[in-house]
């Protein structure tokens, strides 16, 4: 199953990690005459009811404990089960638990596991080397349920509005939806949450981080009421967005689930809830996830629950990567499991994830550091704190307004080597993502009412910043309308504040063009030029060099000068410099040795070419690119 395509065999067997290998396939393995049901039970008794979609019928069978596999409970029950509902029902210290979803269901319809037999065929991942990655953070519901992305109403904020080509902006010709990432030239879609989660707060729009089951996608993202249609529709995003050159990550939420101890019971806290959660001596849940529980990464059955749902959504739907939620309560042992398993089917999937926690934990944090030649990457707070201050104090100016924290900037331009990573792709480098405000809020909530930022000013400090993230080594992450200055009206986290705060606005593209044109621009020239794209610890350590630390330039303060050396041999450019300026006033900076052609003139990329010498003044808000070209 290599690339992602479906098995076609007539037996559907859930997906095995090699370190589980020999042991109970746990799930639903369906036959021609007769299905398996294997689950994780803390349990006196386990018995499954099975029911028909139509006649309501319905089976009861006894599952039996699996001889040395502690808490599985298997039974293999004669019949054709496809399109089956089924649940668990428990007997535990004399009482009785039913109406359990089974964690481990490829499908879920109106809260009641289906037995699935889809073999929708996922088109192969395109070719793409971590290096060579600029990841685009998008939520199903928000991208194309504007009724400006012109997306068919019947498609628009669900899986198959990814899949429609040819959409338009209505009166402009500007291209939305797929086309719209295409064009502005990103490499990989991440997909916020789309396997099962609960809508606890909106029935009609959540971001969906309050998980429920990890092997199935949310059926309220489908468009058919088809039985099969979510998993179905799924592959056929994933499969337009392959077609399209992209690749595709999955945002996972293993940290906690949507239960809650004792009185929302739903799959894994009902089954075994010490298995799979981490209890207080008083028997209350650890909560580091700060959502009501915490996931118990490093028990045997959790691990293999994490590493077997990867597997699965790489296998079976072509999955390209993962994006772990709160990584930081996810155990460094599983984390390496995670990317050994995925990485024997291909290196170059990528594994990233979020290296901290919500709140205390009775496990060692897996941080930044830990991560060194493991096999996953971290996102950079170091850089984004750098850039536009302390996402957790509003009033801290980072260096696109104020010219401060350049300390923080550097390590960036270095990928993080000096402070956390071993190489640096190691690092996902970003300004703003689905939390905290978007950088178009940050920058005007920084400078206060009383100094509003002209739509220039802002725009420069948001030019600024997107030249900076993509020349950083590493791996660039955008957030979806960041591009075309996103706003959400001020709120820092709108996971439940719906559509007309959250949804992205495409007639901003018409009124933000000229910042989308210059990320586009951007983005191809990290592309083009290799130099701005190193793979290792070395090629960072020979290659950046900054005016002040490396080469005895004095520059102004509030301003950063590099210089970054083509190490491979690969690029047209033998070398290039970067001018920063963070400061709001003009700022004359000396260019070393020779004639410099000039690529990005004050955040403007230029069409003709420009030389100078000696040195060069920047613009405050503002950034240059120079270049000289391979003897």
């Amino acid at each position: 199953m290599s690339n992602g395509v479906a098995s076609t065999d007539a037996l559907i067997t859930p997906i095995v990690a090699s370190a589980w290998a020999g042991c109970t396939p746990l799930g639903v393995t369906i036959g021609e005459e007769s299905s398996r049901f294997a689950v994780v039970a803390d349990a006196d008794a386990v018995r499954i009811r099975l029911v028909h979609p139509g006649t309501k019928e319905s089976r009861v069978a006894e599952l039996a404990p699996v001889e040395g596999e502690a808490e599985v409970w298997s039974r293999s029950v004669p019949g054709n089960w496809r399109g089956w509902s089924y649940t668990y029902e428990i007997e535990r210290d004399g009482r009785t638990l039913s109406e359990i979803v089974d964690p481990r269901a490829t499908l879920v319809r109106d809260g009641r596991a289906i037995v699935c037999s889809d073999r929708t065929a996922v088109t192969p991942r395109p070719d793409l080397a971590p290096r060579d990655a600029v990841i685009y953070e998008l939520h199903i519901r928000d991208f194309t349920r504007d009724e400006a992305a012109g997306v068919r109403n019947s498609w628009n904020g669900r899986y198959l509005g990814l899949t429609q080509s040819g959409t338009r902006l209505d009166g402009t010709g500007l291209s939305t939806g797929l086309d719209h990432l295409v064009e502005l030239g990103v490499t990989v879609v991440q997909l916020m949450p789309v396997h099962s989660f609960a809508s606890l707060y909106d029935t009609a729009y959540e971001w969906g981080y309050m998980p429920n089951e990890f092997f199935a996608p949310f059926e309220g993202y489908a468009s058919s009421v088809a039985l099969e249609a979510p998993v179905q529709e799924l592959k056929r995003a994933i499969s337009a967005l392959h077609e399209a050159g992209l690749r595709v990550t999955l945002d996972v939420v293993f940290n906690h689930t949507s239960e809650v101890w004792p009185t929302r019971l739903r799959g894994l806290m009902a089954l075994a809830p010490r298995t799979f959660f981490r209890f207080h001596e008083d028997g209350t849940p650890w909560d580091g996830s700060a959502c009501g529980n915490e996931f118990r990464s490093d028990s045997d059955q959790g691990r293999r629950l994490i590493v077997e749902s990867c597997l699965h959504w790489v296998t079976e739907y072509g999955v390209d990567g993962f994006r772990f939620d709160l990584m930081g309560l996810i155990d460094a042992d599983t984390m390496q499991m995670v990317a050994s398993e995925l990485h024997a089917i291909d290196p170059t999937i990528l594994v990233y994830g979020e290296p901290w926690a919500a709140g205390p934990t009775p496990i060692e944090i897996n941080e930044k550091g830990v991560q060194r030649g493991r096999g996953w990457s971290v996102f950079n707070d170091i850089l984004r704190d750098g850039l536009r201050g302390s996402v957790f104090d509003e009033d801290d100016p980072g260096f696109l307004v104020s010219g401060e924290k350049i300390p923080r900037v550097k390590d960036g331009l270095r990928g993080a080597i000096d402070s956390f990573a071993d190489t640096p792709l190691e690092s996902i480098n970003y300004i703003e993502c689905h939390d905290n405000h978007t950088l178009a809020d940050r920058l005007q909530l920084t400078v206060g009412e009383d100094a509003r930022l002209t739509e220039l000013q802002k725009e420069q400090m948001h030019r600024l910043g997107l030249l900076i993230l993509m020349m950083c080594p590493g791996i660039p992450f955008i957030h979806a309308g960041q591009e075309f200055d996103r706003s959400k009206d001020g709120h820092d986290n709108t996971y439940n504040l719906g559509d007309r705060i959250n949804n992205i606005s495409w007639r901003a593209k018409d009124k933000r063009f000229r910042l989308f044109t210059f990320y586009r621009r951007i983005i191809r020239m990290r592309l083009d030029h290799p130099l701005f794209r190193p793979v290792t610890r070395q090629a960072v350590e020979e290659g950046v060099h900054y005016f002040d630390e490396d080469m005895g330039l004095e520059i102004p303060d509030g301003t950063i000068g590099v210089r970054i050396e083509d190490t491979t041999g690969e690029d047209t450019w033998a070398r290039a410099v970067l001018l920063l300026n963070g400061t709001g006033h003009e700022a004359r900076i000396p260019l070393p040795d020779g004639k410099w052609s000039v690529a990005v003139d004050n955040c403007h990329t230029l069409d003709r070419l420009v030389q100078v010498s000696q040195s060069m003044r920047v613009s405050g808000h503002s950034g240059c690119v120079l270049w000289q070209p391979r003897p």
